[in-house]
């Protein structure tokens, strides 16, 4: 008895997701001294930035952050892959 391997190769594209309803990023401060946290905010990251000014003013002492940037990706099949035809 014999075994064989067969191997198929399909390529795909990784790109940003500008589908209906996704935000291009989503932005959100955290305070390193005490972990506070800003609110999200969709696409805008000014609202994080007045946050953590905010933050520095009533807490002078706290003065290093960490921005925390979403984005969202989504993977596709390139023309040819034969899962072109197949919609989730």
């Amino acid at each position: 008895m014999s075994t064989r391997a067969f191997q198929a190769h399909a390529e795909w594209t990784l790109s940003g997701d500008n589908g209906e309803g996704v935000p291009v990023a989503i932005f959100q401060m955290t305070c390193m001294t005490c972990q506070a946290e800003s609110p999200a905010a969709d696409n805008d990251g000014n609202p994080s930035q007045t946050w953590a000014l905010d933050h520095t003013g009533r807490n002078p002492d706290h003065r290093g952050f960490k921005l925390l940037t979403e984005t969202f990706w989504r993977v596709e099949p390139r023309r040819g892959n034969p899962y072109a035809e197949v919609r989730p």
